[in-house]
């Protein structure tokens, strides 16, 4: 770890721990004879070390270092300290103490204690997948632990003191922790760090009796070593009964071994292969659970590839138009620029997806589109009776034979991902939807303002015929086309995909109210403002604010006859900007305005696009307001813009003196 220079922190946890290992480890051989309480306060700091270590690990993967993991680590902190003190005030009282304390045996046993629920605790918070990479780890700390508190367990109920004999175990538990040790440290990866079943009972109380059957026979040898072994007999015993306890935990913890004793057991023991509701759970858990780091057609070839022990795997999907294409694969390489048509003999084979695919050795039979030469299974994936896609399986390192039981999971389970394939791809075709009709929305919108821009610019083109020799008219004209030609770039902008809604501003609607008023000025109905919000600010986009004041009074000006007056009044009230333009056209009734007024695309005037009081109210509610309509047939129409404050600017103070 040391040679490779930069590495993580777990790795640089573990040198720690390394180092407190050979200072305790020196300062016990150099020791000579020295008494037991020198030597304590070295073995209490290696042995704290591991254990905030493996709790730190614990932490890390269940908590993230917050809330009831911090707690649990500052407390395990908090009792190695006091390991520690209580090892340098003995010190302190009797440096010649030549056996260990009762609170020094307790505290040892503690250590033991703790070490195993955090190594237990670690090992079931692991993910399966990720326990390859913690397995020696977890195997050294747990034997660290056992033998601690094995060692002063025994010395506390039985002698009072620690065997000599027992002692010199704890070297060679550090001899067999190195090499698994070492095994961690080399793999060195982020670690990150179900029963109920008669089929799980089994496999466990058959694993628990073989593993019982190999211990007594350990015991038996180690009895008999005992006997001839002579003075190093109590030390051939404990090497050969750690030893055996490691290739014991080294055999069980392999997944092809469990495989094997789990497929011996369904045929022998049971009428059905498989537990059916077993594996549905599985396969229904990993499949659709968004917790996954994969994408969901990588998890499907894994799961179908566990249902018959197969390395890796391909998946093919159907494109219309296209023919099949190989989309994902699971450690195997897919070629993206392969390419099956649906009438190929090979897709035929699946016969509608009722069929799965054997590799044949005849060298007459239909090609296979081969990822591997280790292709053996291929899975059709059918959906409403159409084959969407397939798998391609590698074949196991072990012979597989597959029965009617294993084609029937295979195909239930084939069909099943089929939906899930089926139900992404239509998740992916109404989220496009959306983005469209989010596009035409805006593209409605954009073609309203346009429309209005264009109606700016008929005037200007009638009027051009009489005025266009006059300077004044000129200078007005080149303004207004300008204002107009930036307006529309604005608009164009709006309808990229990658366009990003410009935040809204702080405004002062008065002064807005006063540019749409002066727009209409020279029209035939008169346009009066009653503003009273002169130091009110609102969050709003100044031009979309504009173009709804524009179009309200627009409106209010067309339902006017001439020489009537539209009035634009502001106040506040209650925290809101309140903004009324009122005419005195003939109104509208109540049925009207619930059910056709704000309806997309439907206009009572000729040329019209229907989207204008629509769109006015969707910026305003945009903002946080709201557009309210009262009106009274006969009588007139007020439109009343509803925003709220979002402060008030102090008036500023006269700097005149009396």
């Amino acid at each position: 770890m040391i040679l490779r220079g930069r590495t993580s922190k777990t790795g640089l946890a573990i040198l720690g721990c390394c180092l407190a290992s050979v200072a305790w480890a020196g300062a016990t051989a150099a020791s000579g004879g020295q008494p037991v309480a020198v030597l304590a306060p070295f073995d209490s700091v290696r042995i704290s070390a591991w254990l905030l270590f493996g709790v730190a690990l614990l932490t890390r993967r269940t908590g993230d270092g917050s809330g009831l993991g911090r707690l649990y680590f500052f407390g395990v902190l908090a009792f190695c300290v006091a390991a520690v003190v209580n090892d340098a005030y003995l010190l302190v009282q009797d440096p010649a103490a030549p056996g260990w304390y009762v609170s020094q045996l307790l505290v040892r046993i503690g250590f033991g204690v703790l070490g195993l629920l955090a190594v237990e605790n670690l090992w079931r918070n692991t993910e399966r997948e990720r326990r390859w990479h913690i397995w020696p780890l977890c195997l050294a700390l747990g034997g660290l632990f056992a033998y601690e508190m094995f060692l002063f367990s025994d010395a506390f109920i039985t002698r009072g003191r620690v065997d000599p004999g027992l002692g010199l175990g704890r070297a060679i538990t550090a001899g067999f922790m190195a090499p698994l040790l070492a095994l961690a440290m080399a793999r060195n990866r982020e670690w990150r760090v179900d029963i109920h079943v008669s089929r799980q009972v089994v496999l466990q109380t058959a694993t628990l009796l073989a593993s019982g059957c190999f211990l007594l026979a350990v015991a038996a040898v180690g009895i008999v070593l005992h006997r001839v072994g002579g003075e190093w007999g109590l030390v051939l015993q404990l090497a050969m009964l750690f030893g055996s306890v490691v290739v014991l935990a080294t055999v069980l913890s392999s997944g092809s071994l469990r495989r094997r004793l789990r497929f011996l057991i369904s045929r022998n023991f049971f009428t059905h292969r498989y537990d059916y509701r077993v594996e549905w759970l599985k396969f229904i858990e990993l499949v659709s659970d968004p917790g996954q780091a994969e994408e969901l057609q990588f998890r499907i070839i894994r799961v179908l590839a566990e249902f018959v022990d197969s390395p890796a795997g391909v998946l093919w999907s159907l494109y219309p138009g296209i023919g099949y294409c190989p989309t994902a694969g699971w450690k195997l390489r897919a070629l993206k620029e392969a390419n099956l048509s649906p009438e190929d003999p090979f897709v035929a084979g699946f016969r509608d997806g009722s069929w799965i695919q054997e590799r044949s050795t005849d060298p007459n039979a239909a090609a296979w589109p081969v990822a591997s030469s280790r292709t053996w299974l291929a899975v059709p994936l059918s959906h409403r009776g159409e084959v969407v896609g397939f798998v391609l399986l590698s074949r196991a390192s072990r012979a597989v034979t597959l029965d009617w039981e294993a084609f029937d999971l295979l195909r239930a389970a084939g069909r099943q991902a089929a939906s899930y394939l089926a139900e992404e791809r239509s998740t992916r075709v109404l989220r496009d939807s959306e983005l469209l009709n989010q596009y035409s929305k805006r593209f409605a919108f954009v073609i309203h303002d346009i429309k209005n821009l264009v109606s700016q610019l008929s005037l200007i083109v009638s009027n051009a015929k009489r005025y266009i020799e006059d300077p004044d008219f000129q200078r007005d004209m080149l303004q207004t086309v300008e204002d107009a030609v930036a307006r529309m770039n604005h608009l164009l902008s709006q309808l990229r995909a990658d366009a990003v809604p410009r935040a809204p501003g702080l405004i002062a609607p008065d002064a807005i109210v006063g540019v749409v008023a002066a727009e209409f000025a020279d029209g035939p109905v008169v346009v009066e403002t009653r503003t009273d919000a002169d130091h009110c600010l609102v969050a709003i986009d100044s031009d979309r604010f504009q173009s709804a004041l524009t179009h309200l009074v627009q409106n209010a000006i067309e339902a006017s006859r001439p020489s009537d007056f539209v009035i634009v009044a502001t106040r506040r009230h209650d925290g809101q900007l309140i903004v009324d333009i009122t005419d005195r056209g003939p109104g509208m009734d109540p049925a009207f305005i619930r059910d056709d007024l704000f309806l997309p695309f439907r206009s009572t005037k000729s040329g019209g696009y229907g989207i204008g009081a629509f769109q006015t109210r969707e910026l305003i509610r945009a903002a946080g307001g709201d557009l309210e309509v009262i009106s009274e047939k006969g009588v007139g129409t007020t439109m009343r813009v509803l925003l709220p404050l979002i402060l008030e600017k102090e008036p500023a103070a006269s700097s005149g003196m009396t």
